[in-house]
């Protein structure tokens, strides 16, 4: 377990929710940005989640 990747998903996460909520992204670019998150960062919660 990589604690300091796990860490930066949550954050990242965190951050992309809170930018759907303002308003900043949609439910599609929001799906897709933590995707991405999920393959750059590779969490194992995520993997687990499934």
């Amino acid at each position: 377990m990589n604690v300091k990747n796990e860490i930066q998903y949550l954050l990242i996460t965190r951050l992309l929710a809170d930018m759907a909520q303002a308003g900043f992204l949609t439910a599609l670019e929001l799906a897709a940005a933590r995707r991405l998150a999920a393959e750059k960062y590779s969490p194992e919660t995520v993997w687990e989640l499934d």
